[in-house]
């Protein structure tokens, strides 16, 4: 027993310290080592120190207690651009305290075993590519204080079990990709919260009702760019000790209390932009004295803006632009004086709203550190005031759209910053002030659609850094003078609708990075320079409506990025160049000239949609929908290679005279033949319609030898009414048409093909299906054989496109807007251009058409009404006018067809082709339908709609970093929610108040206008 005793004392009393030192410093080397074991790159070499020869607390980035057992208690490897995953390990240093590993690239998980370290007050993972959803252990860290997990990629709901960390004072979980209700399920019980972000997320949910009476801490708080719903409950305004509040682009309603002034009297940024709030602005939004940011844009606000900025000496940025602001009243911009006191002011946007009155002359006395003035798109009168360009330091000014008159000051020349300027669309008038060109900065310059004239100031050319200079629609008139061309950075110069004239310098070749150049509607003369092949970027080249003389260039082959050539209306002689077959040319425009010989076979020559050949009246060949006279022997010759020799002159008046007489033979014939149809007035022998085409006589037997004796193999599509099969008709030229066998034992057959010929018979328009002729014709029985020959759409038809997956590559979103602006051209032109208004009666997605360029064209007419015969019809037949989902409600209780009904049908093909939900899913019961279902989603639960393929990884997401990935999901949604948003608007129950053709396609460019401009902003950031 003693000996036992003593063994025990001496174990007890006389170990040394060091040994139980050295066995917890042990544990937490290991953990490290193997933390280390894990990084894969370590670019800056940080973790060499982290070695046997020095102690764990002297390795770089490690902080030890000061107890003697040296227990790790820091972690902190920020901005060191590490690799790797965290090791489970970490959680064996089981004294830490703070964890910091931001701006890195770590990856993969967060590890669960972080919840075993109970010491933990700092977790800092923010900046890394983390992905997966959030342990919900951490919430065992209860001594937590600070959690940021910003820039990640992680997804999922944040656990419940988060709300448990009462302790916590900052939580960032900004620029990920979170879902759920984060407020109502997590923030809720965090009664210590004092900062919240969440920014650039998917949370959904609302505001709580009690969240003034349970954060009662709360400091900061930005939930921007998420799916926040609902009203702002009044208890929010409870939290007076708030400064930054940052909700924009969400979903939030209501109007703002008229005492929140009063009530958050600490607020220096109140951001509520992108919302759907509405009625007046509070007046008590005036006693902010601390605010320095006040972001009111995109939302429904109306009314005088009764603000006063007299109290805040620190407002740097006020943008309350897209609202209903102003009366159209002379004092609407009355609150601009009392910006005189900002001292800090930066940025002014109050641009698309409803300001009357002129532009007062103290806007000069703003701070001189504004960059932004924006006032476009108002109802402002008055002259531009001089004492505006005493603010030097601006380099954005906005003043377009608005009811400006007077000359553009000379004192512009003062704004040595700005880089954009734009005055469009106003009453402005007088000379184009030389000092323009005193602007070194100017990257942007938009002065179109106004009434200046003169001379345009060569002294642009020193702008050295212009980028887009827009001058058309004025009264400008003299030569251009070459040196404009030393703004050789230029991408798109716009002088077109003017009185320029002389010859257009061969300078323009300088412009080695123009896209986009347009001089049509002025008096320019001369030949087209040649010095424009050097300007190999060039998309689109407008010449038109001038006087060019000569041969289209052919140093023009050079040109192989052009997508759209317009060269018509001026006097331009020789031969159409063979290399613009090579081009993936969209819009090729060469009418009225006096070209000659013969027009080629290949490439956009083939898509007469494509190509506009009209007024030359010595062209020939081609394909033969373009209508023109075979060539001679001796034309196509000449194409080949030059000619020889010349004919005698003998020989050419016998030529001529056999070809006089022939001619008049034929034409007799013609009129003969004419007179006979008419009298006997028959369709079933022959060719059904004079369409003046080669193939306007065509029997059975060519169209059983087109389609292979109209086998399976070529059959493409079948409906009510008959089949449609694929057929060469002219093998020699590869002429591949589509062809519709009407099947005539089916009820009103008979009356659908006549009902298709005569709608088709006089249309012409590049969006609509085009019928190469008809035949009317017998079978080898005798039985009655009648066909459409139409022109082939190689894509299908767009419902292939939405809905079978064959296709790897699903439309793009820039395709499907194409293909709606399309489609809503073609219904325009039938209800507003034909001589007498046509009703389609069954627009849907299998009816529209694609090309080889995916060129929507609008097809199957065998519904089609013209408006005049509307009313002929009786409720019965009515009844069944197009197809159940498409069809517009009122035709099932017998009314008229109308143009309103096929704006139903296109409302819901545009909320079918961003959705891919049929109009008759079984979904739809009851009362519900499509329309009510996206017209809902559009307030509540816009993602749950789209077609997902929209926001596949490698669209959205293909590059950038995580914030410009979520900005272009973003640039996405908006794009989406607005064409649903018109197809909602064109499909409501009441016929009267649908969106007219018209307002659609204004809707739609302006989306499409808006997503590329937002976009590309996208694109150009860097973070």
């Amino acid at each position: 027993m003693n000996l036992i005793f003593i063994i025990f004392f001496m174990f007890y009393f006389c170990l040394p310290n060091s040994c139980l030192t050295s066995a917890n410093s042990s544990v937490d080397r290991l953990a490290l080592l193997a933390i280390k074991s894990q990084i894969t790159n370590d670019p800056q070499g940080v973790l060499n120190s982290w070695n046997s020869t020095i102690s764990v607390c002297q390795w770089l980035g490690v902080t030890c207690d000061a107890t003697p057992s040296q227990r790790v208690i820091g972690l902190r490897l920020e901005s060191y651009g590490l690799v790797g995953t965290i090791s489970p390990s970490v959680g064996n240093l089981s004294f830490l305290q703070n964890l910091s590993l931001s701006d890195n690239t770590f990856q993969g998980h967060i590890p669960p075993q972080i919840g075993h370290l109970l010491s933990l007050r700092l977790l800092n993972l923010e900046r890394n590519s983390f992905e997966g959803e959030v342990p919900a252990n951490i919430s065992e860290c209860s001594k937590l204080e600070k959690l940021s997990l910003g820039g990640n990629r992680l997804t999922g709901s944040i656990p419940r079990e988060l709300g448990r960390l009462s302790n916590l004072n900052y939580l960032l979980l900004q620029e990920n990709r979170f879902t759920g209700d984060l407020l109502n399920t997590v923030v809720t019980n965090m009664t210590s919260l004092s900062y919240l972000s969440a920014a650039v997320n998917s949370f959904e949910g609302s505001i709580p009702d009690n969240i003034g009476s349970v954060l009662t801490n709360l400091v900061y708080i930005s939930l921007v760019q998420n799916e926040i719903s609902g009203t702002i409950p009044s208890s929010f305004y409870n939290l007076s000790s708030l400064f930054v509040v940052d909700l924009d682009l969400n979903r939030l309603e209501g109007t703002l209390p008229f005492d929140i002034g009063f009530r958050l009297p600490q607020l220096t940024h109140f951001k509520i932009s992108g919302n759907f709030f509405h009625g007046t602005l509070p007046l008590s939004l005036s006693n902010l004295t601390q605010l320095q940011v006040l972001a009111l844009y995109s939302n429904n606000f109306t009314g005088k803006f009764m603000f006063s900025a007299r109290d805040m000496p620190d407002l740097r940025f006020l943008d309350i632009s897209l609202n209903y602001l102003g009366m159209g009243e002379p004092d609407d911009l009355s609150f601009v004086q009392t910006l005189v006191n900002c001292s800090q002011l930066s940025v002014l946007e109050c641009g698309s709203n409803r300001f009357g009155g002129s532009l007062p002359r103290f806007l000069g006395n703003l701070s001189t550190e504004i960059t932004t003035i924006d006032f476009q798109q108002n109802k402002i009168t008055g002259t531009i005031p001089t004492e505006l360009f005493n603010l030097i330091n601006l380099q954005r000014l906005e003043l377009l759209d608005n009811e400006l008159t007077g000359h553009l000051p000379l004192e512009i020349e003062n704004l040595s910053k700005l880089e954009h300027f734009s005055c469009s669309n106003n009453h402005l008038i007088g000379d184009i002030p030389y000092s323009l060109g005193n602007l070194s900065r100017l990257a942007e310059l938009y002065m179109d659609n106004n009434s200046f004239e003169g001379a345009i100031p060569s002294s642009l050319g020193e702008c050295t850094y212009l980028l887009y200079l827009t001058l058309s629609e004025n009264n400008l008139s003299g030569p251009v003078s070459s040196h404009l061309f030393h703004a050789s950075m230029l991408l798109e110069l716009h002088l077109d609708q003017n009185h320029l004239q002389g010859v257009f310098p061969v300078e323009i070749g300088l412009l080695r990075n123009l896209v986009v150049l347009d001089i049509t509607r002025n008096a320019f003369s001369g030949k087209v320079p040649s010095s424009l092949a050097s300007c190999v970027g060039l998309l689109e080249l407008q010449m038109g409506e001038n006087f060019f003389t000569g041969s289209i260039p052919q140093s023009f082959k050079s040109l192989t990025s052009i997508k759209h050539l317009n060269l018509s209306h001026n006097r331009l002689s020789g031969q159409i160049p063979d290399f613009l077959s090579n081009f993936s040319l969209l819009g090729l425009d060469v009418s009225f000239n006096n070209l000659e010989g013969e027009v080629p076979r290949r490439g956009v020559f083939t898509n007469i949609s494509a190509v506009t050949t009209l007024g030359n009246k010595k062209l020939c060949g081609g394909i033969p929908e373009i209508h023109l006279p075979k060539c001679s022997t001796n034309t196509t010759l000449a194409r080949g290679s030059k000619r020889r020799g010349r004919l005698s002159v003998a020989v050419t008046l016998i030529i001529a005279v056999a070809s006089l007489v022939v001619g008049v033979s034929i034409i007799s014939a013609i009129y003969f033949l004419m007179c006979i149809r008419n009298k006997k007035n028959k369709l079933s022998q022959g060719s059904l319609l004079n369409l003046k085409e080669p193939f306007s006589k065509v029997s059975y037997n060519m169209l059983l030898k087109a389609t292979d004796r109209f086998s399976e193999a070529n059959l493409i599509g079948a409906g009510g009414f008959g089949s449609v099969y694929k057929g060469v008709l002219d093998p020699e030229n590869n002429m591949v048409v589509a062809i519709k066998v009407i099947s005539l034992e089916q009820k009103g057959a008979r009356k659908s093909f006549m009902a298709e010929c005569e709608a088709l018979k006089n249309i012409r328009h590049r969006n609509l299906l085009k019928i190469v002729t008809a035949c009317s014709s017998t079978d080898f029985q005798g039985n009655d054989f009648k066909a459409l020959i139409y022109e082939f759409m190689p894509n299908g038809n767009l419902r292939q496109w939405i809905h079978i997956e064959q296709h790897t590559k699903p439309l793009s979103l820039l395709q499907r807007l194409k293909i709606a602006i399309d489609v809503a051209c073609a219904l325009d032109y039938l209800h507003n251009s034909c001589d007498v208004p046509i009703i389609h009666c069954d627009l849907k997605p299998s009816n529209i058409l694609l090309d080889s360029d995916m060129v929507a064209h609008v097809g199957d007419f065998g519904l089609a009404t013209f408006h005049s015969d509307a009313r002929t019809y009786n409720s019965n037949s009515v009844a069944v006018k197009g197809t159940i989902g498409y069809a517009a409600p009122e035709y099932g209780l017998g009314s008229v067809v109308s143009k309103e009904g096929d704006m139903y049908s296109y409302g819901i093909v545009l909320i079918e082709m961003m959705s891919t939900i049929y109009p008759t899913n079984r979904m739809f019961e009851g009362d519900l339908d499509l329309h009510k279902y996206a017209k809902s989603a559009l307030s509540d639960q816009l993602t749950e709609i789209i077609d997902p393929k929209l926001f596949d990884d490698n669209v959205v997401a293909s590059s950038g970093s995580q914030y410009v990935a979520l900005a272009r999901y973003d640039c996405y949604v908006k794009c989406v929610w607005s064409v649903i948003d018109i197809g909602v608007k064109c499909s409501v129950e009441s016929p009267q108040d649908r969106m007219r053709i018209e307002d659609t396609i204004r809707g739609l460019k302006i989306t499409q206008e808006m997503f590329l401009k937002e976009l590309s902003v996208v694109e150009a950031m860097h973070f």
